[in-house]
């Protein structure tokens, strides 16, 4: 059996054929034109998923099921997107219009969701029953699996960590709350961050990276405090105890088996990872008496959504 996964996202739509091990068979990505209305965007992701078929040899009739991502308020049970500010989306029908298009079941669920059943069914967390993905990206998502099956709360609005507030009257987010974890544990926080300290400090080694790299990003202070800058340190220690205040708060509500990291800060690997175990381990409450909650590093990549989406039609 071969399943279409579909990870929609502002800018670029990933699109991926996989089968009932998870492997992606063929993939690709195209640009999401914000001109078209969402049918006309379903168009070009059916057309697509016609183009991987014949350049995998398979025939589209034996496409079982099409399953998306869409970022925003995704109500998975009516399959209606109901609110999306990346792509301009207010009580949008995307499954039944899908269907429609592609003549194929579909079904449909918030990205970072997708993102944590994907690494449930076949990544990092297989074979945990009860774990949270938090991606470091533009902003902070979550995916949340309790027992084995994806939480979302009512009218799938629920999940959201990224917008718990964790510094009362902070500062301002785009979602019109103040102090959400997503302005303080991001890669646009740590931009800024690094960029506030770059400000201060003229003699930091961060001038020179960004002069190497072309650019100020996620890596930065993390490069820079490698080479032993004391500046970019700070950066990274502080942007870490952002992560870990969050994790904390998810670790003493739902105590998961694991909590995966994924987005782009997660490849810096052990850096990230092994001060933010130790933190929110000795964080929790009476974690001398309950199981440790691991951290670990995503494993799918940026794939995760199209494989997790796949899967929502397995």
């Amino acid at each position: 059996m071969v399943y279409a996964g579909v990870d929609v996202g502002g800018t670029n739509i990933k699109i991926g054929l996989v089968d009932i091990k998870g492997t992606v068979i063929a993939d690709n990505s195209i640009r999401t034109d914000k001109n078209k209305d969402y049918k006309g965007i379903l168009e070009d992701v059916v057309g697509d998923i016609k183009l991987l078929c014949r350049q995998a040899g398979i025939d589209y009739h034996d496409v079982a099921g099409i399953g998306l991502g869409v970022p925003g308020v995704v109500d998975s049970r009516t399959g209606t997107v109901s609110y999306s500010a990346n792509l301009g989306w207010r009580d949008v029908p995307i499954v039944h219009g899908i269907e429609v298009v592609s003549g194929i079941r579909a079904e449909a669920a918030n990205d970072a969701n997708c993102a944590a059943w994907g690494e449930y069914k076949f990544g990092a967390s297989r074979s945990m029953d009860n774990v949270i993905l938090v991606t470091l990206g533009t902003g902070v998502g979550s995916g949340i699996i309790i027992d084995g099956k994806l939480f979302d709360g009512v009218a799938s609005a629920g999940g959201e960590a990224g917008h718990m507030i964790i510094v009362k009257d902070g500062k301002q987010c785009n979602c019109g709350l103040k102090g959400c974890w997503e302005r303080y544990a991001s890669a646009t926080a740590l931009i800024e961050q690094t960029q506030e300290a770059m400000d201060k400090h003229p003699e930091s080694l961060m001038h020179e990276v960004v002069k190497e790299q072309g650019k100020i990003s996620g890596r930065t202070a993390f490069i820079a405090a490698n080479k032993g800058d004391d500046a970019a340190k700070k950066v990274v220690e502080e942007y870490i105890s952002y992560i870990a205040t969050g994790l904390i708060n998810l670790g003493n509500i739902f105590h998961p088996n694991a909590i995966i990291i994924g987005g782009g800060v997660s490849n810096e690997g052990a850096a990230l990872i092994d001060p933010l175990e130790d933190m929110v381990n000795s964080g929790l409450l009476a974690s001398e008496h309950n199981p440790k909650v691991r951290i670990i590093g995503a494993s799918l990549g940026n794939k995760a959504g199209l494989i997790g989406a796949a899967a929502l039609v397995m």
